[in-house]
């Protein structure tokens, strides 16, 4: 095995890379890395026998490693493991990773993120309901308003524990999940040509026939063009422009006016 073999698990995922590992009866440390998240997976003779990610180690951190979707990862051969923490047979601990990545999936499908709202459900799901107890607490503390992650909050619990209890109550028919809708951004009123039309007028007087000229390339700078001015900038494009006008007397003429249209605008809205 070359030195410092380096790759990425979105193309060489790590259940198949651990495979062929093994198959060479690989000694050694295979680092993993995932935007800020960190481990590594240790091999003697082709066999796992250690892993660690963060404060987790043994079979937890592999399969937690083996549900990252992308990430680095180096191999650095003949690396003894610090320790020994995984006894289970690679096979099988293949298969426990690859059940807890489907049920990942299943739990994502019904709680896609914490920012859902659960509520209760409308129709009864059967004439006799069974239930344990600590779910029916939380299914208690259902209001339909506060989200998943909120009620995680308030009752001191992991958010995957959470997601598990909600996912077990929708499955039982007791609850449904709600998306919130994010607020429809307000939009901003335009200046319109009518405010062009005079702005042209007032600049060719102060400035001469180059308006249309200098009015484009200050509504550029401010990141915009006619069609899509806001009238909330009205103001810093007059600042703009005002402050391109040399002689004071025509500067006083145009910022006069700037305000007749300002005071305009504001009693329009």
């Amino acid at each position: 095995m070359a030195e410092g073999l380096t790759g990425s698990l979105a193309q060489l995922p790590l259940v198949d890379l651990l495979k062929m590992l093994a198959a060479g009866g690989q000694t050694g440390r295979l680092e993993l890395t995932s935007g800020l998240d960190q481990g590594a997976v240790y091999l003697a003779h082709g066999e796992l026998v250690h892993a660690e990610s963060d404060m987790i180690t043994g079979e937890a951190a592999f399969v937690r490693l083996a549900g990252w979707p992308s990430g680095q990862f180096r191999f650095d051969p003949q690396v003894q493991a610090p320790r020994r923490s995984i006894e289970k047979p690679m096979d099988r601990l293949l298969a426990d990773s690859a059940r807890a990545a489907s049920e990942r999936e299943a739990l994502r499908r019904v709680v896609p993120n914490m920012d859902v709202v659960p509520r209760l459900a409308k129709k009864a799901p059967g004439p006799t309901i069974t239930i344990d107890g600590a779910d029916w607490e939380l299914l208690a503390s259902v209001d339909g308003e506060s989200t998943a992650a909120q009620m995680a909050s308030a009752r001191g619990i992991e958010d995957i524990d959470m997601a598990k209890t909600l996912y077990r109550l929708k499955l039982a028919g007791l609850v449904e999940m709600a998306m919130v809708q994010a607020a429809a951004p307000q939009q901003r009123a335009l200046a319109g040509p009518g405010f062009f039309q005079a702005l042209t007028s007032a600049i060719a007087e102060a400035m001469g026939p180059l308006a249309e000229i200098i009015i484009d390339d200050a509504v550029e700078d401010l990141g915009f063009n006619r069609a899509t001015f806001p009238r909330d900038a009205v103001a810093a494009l007059a600042e703009r422009i005002s402050g391109e006008i040399r002689e004071p007397e025509k500067r006083v003429r145009f910022q006069q006016t700037m305000l007749q249209l300002l005071r305009a605008g504001q009693q329009a809205a």
